[in-house]
């Protein structure tokens, strides 16, 4: 991925998933949806950093780097940016498992359960693959199913376009099975990836496609539908 260049089509350029150039078009989307102006950085900045002093049960990380992810998943809203940097935190206690060392993680990730694609799509989006089939439940949890998919994701999310631009989320289910389905489909489980997504993580989910769907993934979507807020309802689609 390294090495990969542009893919110029047409009038649509595909980036690098590892290029971390800010173009013109995403200091506009960054200003007009994000409400961000690096020259008021250090206000936001400042601001967040007071809020968290005063939750003496947490360590946050606050620097600069680390904050402006948080800030920009809030939409420069200082308060509910540091929200979820303390919501982000307290999951990670309950849930430290989602979180662990990349490096203790190697036997899941060579599964290649989940992947991005070497180029975003041309609205400068990351794409992210999950490829179910790859997941063995008898020799992973749901629980390391989940936090491969987190931490790859965590790591995509240092590259400030994948801030600003957010992920694409492509969900193969070709060869979901009962077997698949018994071991993630319990209310705590559910609650657990549900509250990952939507309260803790800082990043922008803008779509997910969920392709190659039998009829037991339509039940996983009934059961995980009310855990989610409408707007993300809106943003999934299946075919």
């Amino acid at each position: 991925m390294e090495t990969a260049k542009p893919i110029k089509e047409g009038n649509s350029v595909y980036r690098p998933l590892l290029d971390t150039t800010i173009t013109k078009e995403d200091v506009r989307k960054a200003k007009q949806e994000l409400n961000e102006k690096p020259e008021d950085y250090g206000r936001h900045l400042a601001r967040i950093r007071d809020l968290l002093s005063k939750e003496k049960d947490l360590n946050p990380k606050t620097d600069d780097e680390f904050l402006l992810r948080f800030l920009r998943a809030r939409k420069f809203n200082d308060e509910r940016a540091a929200n979820l940097v303390k919501d982000h935190y307290r999951y990670r206690a309950k849930h430290p498992r989602l979180f662990r060392n990349p490096k203790d993680m190697e036997d899941i990730f060579r599964c290649n359960i989940f992947n991005y694609l070497t180029h975003r799509d041309a609205q400068g989006r990351a794409v992210f693959v999950m490829k179910i089939s790859n997941w063995c439940p008898e020799t992973f949890s749901f629980k390391e199913f989940v936090g491969a998919g987190n931490v790859l994701s965590h790591w995509v999310l240092k590259n400030p376009v994948t801030q600003i631009n957010g992920y694409v989320g492509i969900w193969d289910f070709k060869d979901y099975s009962f077997q698949h389905f018994s071991n993630s489909c319990t209310p705590r489980l559910m609650w657990m990836l549900s509250s990952l997504m939507q309260d803790c993580f800082p990043g922008r989910f803008k779509v997910a496609y969920c392709v190659n769907c039998p009829p037991l993934a339509d039940v996983v979507w009934k059961l995980f539908k009310p855990l989610i807020r409408e707007k993300y309802r809106k943003r999934g689609h299946s075919g």
